[in-house]
């Protein structure tokens, strides 16, 4: 399956984009999963890649399956 290219012109990437280079916390919910808070360290058009502990490999997370992303603190 063919995704669209990420468009940086969408205020929802841009925010994304701002929150990684912020290295801001947040908390996303995902259907069907308890809730997972970490850091954004990068975003795809299929995935957000969250560090849930410093030195600790990223939990890739599919787009399709996020209900919310806050910001925290």
């Amino acid at each position: 399956m063919e995704t669209a290219p990420l468009d940086p012109s969408l205020p929802g990437v841009r925010t994304l984009q701002s929150w990684i280079r912020e290295q801001l916390p947040i908390n996303i919910d995902v259907i069907g999963s308890e809730r997972i808070e970490g850091r954004l360290i990068w975003q795809d058009q299929e995935f957000l890649a969250i560090e849930r502990r410093p030195a600790t490999r990223p939990t890739l997370i599919n787009r399709r399956q996020i209900t919310v992303i806050r910001v925290l603190g």
